[in-house]
């Protein structure tokens, strides 16, 4: 037995105690994670690594936004049917078809352990919120499992690779190619050289709907290497739009062609439960799987699905002609969306940005993107086949000879990409690149037809707007960026003002007074569309009237209208007038007494539009400011809007560090009882303003709504990197 001194056994005892404290505490420090709300409800997570802020951004997300994610997960999983009906019985069964579920599962057993930590923590933070309040779990929730929050993005990116597959197949049956995305958004970036402050500002601003998979959730993380600040699907730990503390992201709809149609012979005679196809002269045997989609107040529905090694059916076969469709895409096998995306959130710098986007699992977008270092750069992004010449790849193609096959895919270099135009700015509405500034560099005769791949997006008025403000100004200020960010300025305005003006001259004396007064409200309006305006929902109306009935094509060349079309203008006009006195009581109703921005009865006037009649190129109105309504049944007479600027994000690049503001139209919450569930709507959207971020933690504190320290699950791996 070895005795000690009192003193040596006091200072053993003080060393043992000193030591345990302090791994106790190192411990309790390196697993907390802060949520801090500010005055808008926006998180602002801090922890000291990835995995800690997945936890907290897990946590706020379902603080938040709860039941949005079940149903995220359901569309991801091809489960929505289960919950809430057959109307989405053909989502389902896309879902199933695309494999979403068994290529999730598969692609967990072999991920990067990185991606796995990440996953882990964000479910885990989704879990603890569900753990604490189980009262606010919907019945339609579904098991929260890491590898399910990979089916979120896929589902969403899907779209436009089935969307491209759907546009070749009617092609090929003489349909007309939409003329129109399904979704569109605004970016542009600006170089030093023509900014006041002598920095890179870029926008983002995507035009989805507001509800679905393509809502976006608001966060702020600082969490170790991982510095986030900007949007995410609901469900998805990723950002998608917005910056880090070295580089910003921006993207619209628009890119190369990634997907194509084959179309198969079958074996002569065959029969649906044995098909077989012709490859080279040989035969192949499909693979036939039978999907049982489980319908709320119904019977399952059984849907067969049918594979080649080309890719899936994407029709029933015509046993008569002996043929079929298949559908071909990259992205029917791949499973790295979130990989590509966390690295590209990481990236240093534009270039850095622009090697990651070239591991090509994010679908076909425009890409703009900017840094600290001074840089802007876009590219026309997408998984684009190499594909054998001789063929027309808008259409189905020849999928029986393994001449037609694919040859691996074009490295990023290939695509349509600029760095630092020497216009010193950029823009893609959604627009051919030909068109994103004046003297574009970024023609297609430079390209392969399938990587310019331009159709539906030409120009539009959102385009022509946007270089019509930055080629005119070479030193934007702040204040500018805001303003043409939030610009509800129609470029048509003064092409129909000119040929009203000339009606009103050929008409001579006007003797109705009503009408009078209708066309000298138009001719005095300055094109904008604000609430208060009393002209232009007479001009709306107007205008959907003219587009359905009058010979518009002049337009196209830019040339006036004949005296014959202006004389039936001042009497569609007249109609209009009649039609809102009926409808309103008035013709000089305010913009913003129709046209409102809310949720569950929460309503305030907002600006801004987007409508058409008749040919799209004649007849389109979208201002840059894209609010998109329809007449609410509730409510006849008013227009709420639903779709268009959700999610803005304009970023300011200084060198040192980066400022941002954001919008959204509703509020940071889905509970009708927060305080932050229209306080956007109203005090932001409705009279077209945005918030500042408050990026720096010492921004930050001096707008704290609220301050909650979390301890980090053991359970969470802690992040290595």
């Amino acid at each position: 037995m070895i005795l000690l001194s009192n003193n040596r056994v006091t200072f053993f005892i003080l060393l043992v105690a000193v030591l345990f404290f302090c791994v106790d505490t190192n411990q309790a420090a390196d697993r907390n994670v802060t949520i801090y709300r500010d005055t808008w409800g926006v998180p602002h997570i801090y922890a000291d690594d990835v995995a800690g802020g997945a936890f907290g951004l897990g946590y706020a997300q379902a603080e938040d936004r709860l039941n949005d994610i079940y149903v995220s997960l359901r569309t991801g999983l091809g489960i929505m049917s289960e919950a809430f009906g057959k109307k989405h019985l053909e989502l389902d069964y896309m879902i199933r078809l695309s494999k979403n579920e068994p290529l999730a599962k598969e692609y967990w057993k072999t991920a990067p352990e990185d991606m796995k930590t990440l996953l882990i923590a964000f479910t885990a933070g989704i879990q603890a919120y569900v753990d604490e309040h189980p009262e606010d779990v919907p019945e339609y929730a579904v098991k929260l499992e890491p590898w399910k929050i990979m089916t979120i993005g896929r589902a969403m990116i899907l779209r436009w690779p089935i969307g491209t597959i759907m546009d070749d197949m009617n092609a090929g049956k003489k349909k007309e190619r939409r003329d129109k995305p399904p979704m569109g958004s605004n970016q542009w970036a600006v170089a030093p050289s023509r900014t006041a402050d002598n920095i890179p500002i870029l926008l983002s601003d995507p035009h989805l709907t507001w509800e679905g998979l393509a809502v976006m959730y608001e966060a702020r993380v600082h969490a170790g290497t991982w510095n986030t600040n900007g949007f995410h699907l609901i469900g998805s730990p990723i950002m998608g739009i917005g910056h880090t503390n070295r580089i910003g992201l921006a993207l619209t709809t628009g890119g190369p062609d990634t997907s194509d149609v084959y179309e198969i012979k079958l074996k002569p005679g065959i029969l649906p439960q044995f098909p077989q196809y012709i490859y080279d002269g040989k035969l192949r045997s499909m693979k036939l799987e039978m999907f049982v989609i489980p319908v709320k107040g119904s019977k399952p529905v059984i849907r067969p699905a049918l594979y080649t090694h080309l890719g899936p059916l994407i029709e029933k076969p015509d046993l008569k002609k002996g043929t079929a469709y298949v559908g071909a895409s990259p992205y029917f096998e791949q499973m790295g969306l979130l990989d590509q995306f966390y690295k590209m959130t990481m990236a240093k710098n534009a270039q850095e940005v622009f090697q990651r986007i070239g591991m090509h699992e994010f679908n076909e977008q425009n890409i703009m993107f900017a840094d600290v270092e001074g840089n802007i750069g876009y590219v026309r992004s997408g998984a684009t086949p190499i594909r054998p010449e001789g063929y027309d790849w808008t259409l189905p193609v020849p999928g029986d000879t393994s001449a037609t096959a694919w040859k691996g895919l074009h490295p990023v270099e290939d695509l349509v990409h600029i760095f630092n135009p020497p216009q010193g700015y950029m823009q893609n509405c959604n627009i051919s690149p030909e068109k994103m500034m004046k003297n574009s560099s970024m023609t297609p005769d430079k390209y392969k037809k399938y990587i310019y791949n331009v159709s539906w997006d030409y120009d539009n008025p959102r385009g022509k707007r946007t270089v019509q403000v930055l080629d005119q100004d070479d030193s934007l200020t702040k204040e500018e960026a805001i303003a043409l960010a939030l610009d509800v300025y129609d470029v048509s305005a003064t092409t129909w003002q000119k040929e009203l003006k000339k009606a009103k001259s050929e008409a001579g004396r006007i003797k109705n007074r009503d009408l009078e007064k209708a066309i000298n409200a138009i001719l005095k309006w300055d094109g904008n569309f604000v609430p208060q305006e009393k002209s232009t929902v007479l001009y709306k109306f107007w205008r959907l009237k003219c587009g359905n009935k009058l010979d518009l094509s002049p337009f196209k060349k830019k040339k006036s209208l004949t005296r014959s079309t202006r004389k039936k203008m001042l009497g569609l006009l007249s109609e209009t007038i009649q039609d809102l006195k009926k409808k309103y009581g008035q013709w000089d109703i305010a913009w913003g007494e129709i046209h409102k921005v809310g949720r569950g009865g929460i309503y305030f006037p907002v600006g801004g539009t987007e409508f058409r009649s008749g040919d799209k190129e004649t007849n389109f109105v979208e201002t840059l400011f894209d609010v998109v309504s329809k007449e609410d049944p509730k409510q006849p007479g008013k227009y709420v809007a639903y779709s268009g600027s959700m999610a803005m994000i304009l970023m300011f690049f200084h060198k040192d560090h980066v400022e941002s503001l954001s919008c959204t139209p509703w509020g940071q919450s889905g509970h009708k009882n927060s305080p932050h569930y229209m306080d956007q709507g109203e005090k932001l959207y409705s009279v077209r303003k945005m918030k500042p971020t408050w990026w720096k933690k010492e921004e930050l504190l001096k707008h704290v709504e609220s301050k909650m320290v979390m301890p980090v699950p053991n359970s969470v791996p802690t992040w290595k990197k």
